[in-house]
């Protein structure tokens, strides 16, 4: 079993995850929004979707959204939300797409780069390309390597929900890699995170050689310019046809 197979569906992931900034996720989606244009009624599709924050803001302007999540745990969490206006489905984002025709579809807080094989993360964004309307938008956003890569490596120590947390974050080849170690009572477990390091141009390059067109790519989530010594993100927004 791959480690997003595993983690990604255990309550210590959702533990140590748990106080994400929702603030900042829905200031993201309205910058977003405004970019782009899009208005209540339009599909879109919030892909790798977790526990289904994006996708509920994204609902909360009217939109219909298809989230998908391979965790089947995030999904039942996402489902509990009741929110009106998403479909939330289990899927795997490596396999074609059971739905389409989406005026944009959004992949957020890094939820790409999990696999071994390159040729994985070429087919994810070939099925959100071919999911999209002619005119569609892909917007994609990453951590900037670069600035990572400058502060590694990362040992942290924390008390959440009941449990320790112990994490190394390393690099180790061409992925940046969390090491975490969870004591739950008198019982020790390790998970790891692994994510590809993609500089702006290869991220770029695999959404042109999807057959997406370049819109603009920018270093935060105030769609600010990049620069990769200092950006905390890599925000991609690209066009079908």
């Amino acid at each position: 079993m791959k480690w997003f197979e595993s983690w990604f569906d255990t309550v210590y992931y959702h533990t140590l995850y748990q106080h994400r900034n929702e603030a900042e996720a829905a200031a993201f989606v309205d910058t977003l929004l405004q970019r782009l244009a899009l208005r209540s009624g339009m599909r879109v599709a919030d892909i790798a979707c977790g526990k289904g924050r994006h996708s509920a803001h994204l609902a909360s302007h009217g939109l219909s959204v298809w989230g998908m999540d391979l965790s089947g745990n995030s999904i039942l969490a996402a489902q509990s939300l009741g929110v009106k206006g998403v479909d939330f489905q289990v899927h795997d984002m490596r396999e074609q797409f059971p739905q389409a025709n989406f005026q944009a579809i959004f992949n957020l807080f890094t939820s790409f780069g999990y696999f071994d094989d390159p040729a994985e993360d070429e087919r994810v964004l070939e099925n959100m390309a071919a999911a999209c309307f002619d005119g569609g938008y892909v917007v994609q956003d990453y951590l900037n390597a670069e600035l990572v890569l400058a502060d590694l490596p990362q040992e942290a120590s924390l008390e959440r929900g009941g449990y320790r947390f112990k994490t190394k974050k390393h690099l180790s080849g061409s992925h940046i890699v969390k090491d975490i170690e969870v004591l739950d009572g008198a019982d020790v477990h390790e998970f790891q995170e692994r994510v590809r390091i993609f500089s702006k141009a290869t991220l770029v390059g695999l959404h042109e050689k999807a057959g997406l067109k370049l819109m603009g790519v920018y270093g935060d989530y105030g769609l600010g310019d990049f620069d990769p010594k200092t950006s905390p993100r890599i925000v991609v927004i690209s066009q079908k046809g």
